[in-house]
């Protein structure tokens, strides 16, 4: 078998959501990331929220705690040698395009190339116009600028104009020091594999099956071929959950009893529109390693090779490396 690169979802902004609160104090953010290195993981991915969720805010009774994506990896870039560092995503329309660009390059010189700018629409529209309260912008028009201005920003282009923000004479420097520098975006819909196309170098979809991915890249074709670029240059990094058990049945009640399993249901508005619980979990890593394996190997006949921010379902720290830990063992190591 062919080897396959795999990373952690990091509890950056995961508490109330995809973890309980309180989840993570800030030693734990690096023993998770030390873990991960020592671990076999090639990188770990971090969510990016700033302001909490309504449905967060009504089930627990404290605040949950949002790490700054950047600033936490820029500490524990100083505190590893290997581990890639994977902003899964960085939501853009509510940040300021030129400063993600100064952020993304700082830090990727800093890590010397461990960098992968991940960055997407967000999943709460709330938190969008809590932070940006202007009226009738459109989130996907902002993604769409923003992320074009990001792309240019970054090979060293120093003027645009558009509806949101216009700049002229933006020479960014230092350059980041990985050339060419990944930019990756996160989404499920096709407009963000397009804009992947247009802007980036990989696509970063939640909680496909092989068979979609597959159907994915006959669009993904069709968007190349329309945009003047070429399939094999987009890589199909698809985000999935794991709950590791003895036996499937073992594995499926635990992770309905973790906090991953109540978010994934809060994302069925959006993310995750349509989708039924049965269909999560045979899409996401539920099982025993042999159950892992095999689906991973279903993904490597679709030629996807990467999985940047695995969610282990788990409601502590200590449960979590556990989950790491087996992963690491008798999975990692098949590959």
């Amino acid at each position: 078998m062919s080897a396959i690169k795999f990373g952690v979802g990091f509890p950056t902004g995961m508490e109330g959501m995809m973890y309980p609160v309180p989840f993570c104090d800030p030693e734990n953010l690096y023993q998770i990331a030390r873990e991960a290195e020592d671990g076999g993981f090639d990188s770990i991915g971090g969510n990016d929220h700033i302001v909490t969720q309504e449905y967060v805010k009504k089930s627990w009774k404290s605040p949950p705690r949002y790490y700054e994506i950047f600033e936490t990896f820029s500490y524990l870039a100083a505190k590893t040698e290997t581990l890639r560092f994977n902003t899964a995503v960085t939501v853009l329309p509510f940040r300021d395009p030129i400063w993600v660009a100064k952020q993304a390059a700082t830090l990727d010189q800093l890590s010397d190339g461990r960098l992968i700018l991940g960055v997407g629409i967000g999943a709460y529209r709330e938190e969008f116009e809590a932070v940006f309260p202007q009226k009738n912008a459109r989130r996907g028009d902002i993604m769409d600028e923003y992320t074009e201005i990001l792309s240019m920003l970054l090979k060293g282009e120093t003027s645009y104009r558009g509806k949101y923000i216009n700049i002229e004479g933006v020479d960014l420097c230092p350059k980041p020091l990985q050339e060419p520098f990944p930019i990756y975006v996160g989404g499920n819909h096709m407009n963000a594999l397009e804009r992947a196309v247009k802007w980036g170098d990989g696509w970063l979809p939640a909680g496909l099956t092989p068979e979609e991915i597959g159907k994915s890249r006959e669009k993904l074709e069709i968007l190349c071929e329309r945009h003047g670029g070429s399939p094999g240059d987009i890589d199909i990094a698809p985000q999935l959950v794991c709950c590791m058990g003895k036996n499937q049945n073992e594995a499926i009640r635990a992770f309905k009893k973790s906090q991953v399993f109540e978010h994934l249901r809060s994302l069925s508005n959006s993310t995750l529109k349509d989708q039924s619980m049965e269909k999560i979990i045979q899409a996401n890593l539920i099982g025993n390693s042999d159950r892992i394996i095999r689906a991973l190997e279903e993904y490597q006949k679709v030629d996807v090779a990467h999985f940047p921010a695995i969610i282990f379902a788990a409601n502590s720290v200590e449960k979590l490396i556990d989950q790491m830990k087996i992963f690491s063992k008798e999975v990692i190591q098949s590959f």
